[in-house]
């Protein structure tokens, strides 16, 4: 069989696809209502197709490829990391696929070159992502100060308050997990600059809601995982790595970490690629590729601005349903910066509990209840939410 092509790679469509036509991609069945992104994105229509179509490749149902379709799937995630670099503000070269955000991380933890009495900062509300692996470091003689917070809200200045002189590197969340904590990245980076300190962005929870742009945070890292937000699969994400930072990390040594010869296996060579894919350590999981490319594709088409003035509308619509309600908010008041809401109720296990049977879907951690919609998120659905919260039967006063 021949070689099959992608469509070819539109980063600036002439005709955008509207909202409307973007919430059609993600039909629930009637009734259920999921504010749960923040855990698990949904499918859409057109990440489902992009899967199926993959796999019945794969098992050879079409007859214009090959099962063994390897050029082609290697091509889409060519695709894939260009629409990743279009969102994030950074080139394609600077972006590799990873399994997960925990893999990307761990390129600096393993892959820098460390020094007894080096130091690590992050803040103390990180998610156990961006927190263990700097604490695996310690057999080596590096340390872990953490950043002071309040209900998973910090100021530069408790960042600036952590540094020593013997900080190598700062490892913030762009949105923390559980209270939707927006920080403030370009001060955080800039103050990295200042100081010769590495800057590393877990991004998992803003990338695909929130608009960001490596270049303008001065990032030198930045890990993402496409399971969530972005609404792709799990077990594959991306890293965007600035090119100052790119030759100074080793590498996990595999097969695809520099040119194959494929007319010319018997020769042994250690050469790597001169871009990020030298983080390529084998086949990545193809139906991943196919599903992170599909979900970028349509956002980039959306538009990375109008999906996050959906989100922060939704988000505050959901906020100031449950203030209203007698809900105490979580973390950082007024207007929330993410797609993240979280409340402290007396019984958060009876609510939580009660959502589930009114056909909502959110998340229960540290015993506060999270709601995080998107913008497939009809407002309807999020009235629909906050009626079942007010039909709960008992004080949401905490």
């Amino acid at each position: 069989m021949g070689r099959t092509e992608p469509p070819p790679c539109t980063l600036r469509p002439q005709a955008p696809v509207t909202l409307d036509a973007y919430r059609d991609l993600f039909p629930l069945p009637e009734g259920e209502v999921y504010l749960d992104h923040a855990a698990t994105g949904t499918l859409g229509a057109h990440t489902l197709g992009a899967v199926t179509d993959y796999l019945a490749g794969r098992a050879g149902l079409l007859a214009d490829r090959s099962p063994n379709n390897f050029p082609a799937d290697l091509d889409r995630g060519v695709r894939a990391r260009e629409r990743a670099a279009a969102l994030v503000g950074a080139d394609a070269a600077s972006v590799a696929l990873v399994p997960n955000t925990s893999y990307g991380l761990n390129l600096v933890v393993q892959g820098l070159d460390w020094r007894p009495g080096d130091r690590v900062v992050v803040p103390g509300c990180e998610f156990p992502a961006n927190h263990l692996p700097w604490l695996g470091l310690a057999p080596l003689g590096v340390e872990v100060d953490t950043v002071a917070h309040r209900e998973g809200v910090f100021s530069v200045d408790d960042v600036r308050a952590a540094l020593q002189p013997e900080t190598r590197v700062v490892a913030v969340s762009a949105v923390q997990f559980l209270s939707g904590f927006r920080c403030d990245l370009e001060a955080i980076g800039a103050l990295c600059r200042e100081r010769g300190v590495l800057f590393v962005v877990d991004a998992i929870q803003a990338v695909g809601a929130s608009r960001l742009d490596m270049s303008a945070i001065k990032a030198d890292l930045l890990a993402v995982g496409g399971h969530k937000w972005l609404g792709a699969l799990q077990g594959l994400g991306f890293v965007a790595v600035a090119p100052s930072l790119l030759p100074r990390l080793r590498p996990t040594i595999g097969w695809l970490n520099g040119p194959v010869d494929w007319d010319d296996f018997d020769t042994v060579s250690t050469a790597l690629h001169p871009d990020a894919t030298r983080f390529h350590v084998g086949t990545s999981p193809t139906a991943g590729v196919y599903a992170l490319d599909a979900a970028l594709g349509a956002m980039l088409e959306v538009g990375p601005d109008v999906i996050e003035a959906v989100v922060l509308a939704n988000a505050a619509r959901m906020a100031e349903g449950l203030e209203r309600l007698g809900a105490e908010r979580y973390g950082p008041q007024g207007q929330p910066a993410s797609g993240i809401v979280t409340v402290r109720v007396p019984d958060p296990e009876g609510l939580h509990a009660h959502l589930a049977s009114q056909g909502v879907t959110c998340s229960m951690r540290s015993r506060l209840v999270r709601f995080a919609p998107h913008a497939q998120t009809p407002p309807a659905a999020i009235d629909h939410a906050l009626d079942a919260v007010a039909s709960f039967g008992r004080t949401v006063h905490a």
